[in-house]
């Protein structure tokens, strides 16, 4: 998993909590950029900020499919 280096401690903090026990990588993966790019400065809650701050590698169009059809 390519990961900035506080994506590591986002990614324990999972793991601590067992979530890695329901959640596949590609979800886990989805959710350490969430919670990276909610706990910047300046967050207003759309989905194009979570991509520009969070570094997601893929397209905005990947996340908004993670959201919609996401079980």
């Amino acid at each position: 998993m390519n990961r900035l280096a506080h994506h590591q401690g986002i990614h324990k903090f999972f793991t601590m909590l067992g979530l890695a026990l329901y959640f596949s990588k590609p979800v886990m993966k989805h959710l350490v950029h969430l919670v990276d790019a909610m706990v910047t400065k300046g967050f207003s809650g759309t989905l194009t900020d979570l991509h520009h701050g969070s570094f997601h590698p893929n397209h905005r169009t990947t996340l908004s499919h993670f959201f919609t059809k996401s079980p």
